[in-house]
């Protein structure tokens, strides 16, 4: 996955090597290496201030960084499969996490904590977009649904 920062000065890409890259598009170097995941990072998403990056992984977990520092801020733990997909508020305050264990759920960026599941996908939740207005989840699915949440 790739995600431009708000400002434009830099690309994050994930991969299977277990982390993050943060580039600076100016000068097309990496400026740090975000680990700490234990397997593969499928998705992740950088909230609307650029401060800082979601990241959700095989490894079941979701982790906050800091994006100028490089630092892990916590871990959030909670889901049963894999994290898929990854959508920020436009307010910045939650992120909604999709998972391979059929469910979302909707975490508060501020405290860490889950405040909602969402479940009635029958397979994997493999995207998620939330609309502009921060009120709506569409999510889709490998049961061949895409779902409206509010």
């Amino acid at each position: 996955a790739l995600a431009i920062t708000p400002d434009g000065q830099r690309v994050v890409s994930s991969s299977k090597d277990k982390t993050l890259k943060v580039w600076n598009l100016t000068t097309g170097k990496e400026e740090r290496t975000l680990s700490g995941h234990g397997d593969s990072v499928y998705a992740f998403a950088i909230t609307p201030d650029g401060q800082r990056v979601v990241s959700g992984s095989k490894d079941k977990t979701l982790k906050i960084w800091n994006l100028a520092t490089g630092e892990e801020e916590y871990t959030l733990s909670g889901h049963s499969d894999s994290v898929n997909a990854l959508a920020i508020t436009p307010d910045g305050q939650r992120v909604v996490s999709g998972s391979k264990d059929k469910t979302l759920k909707v975490w508060n960026l501020t405290t860490g904590k889950e405040e909602h599941t969402l479940s009635s996908h029958s397979d994997s939740v493999n995207a998620l977009a939330i609309t502009p207005d921060g009120q709506r989840v569409v999510s889709s699915s490998k049961d061949k649904t895409l779902k409206v949440w509010n």
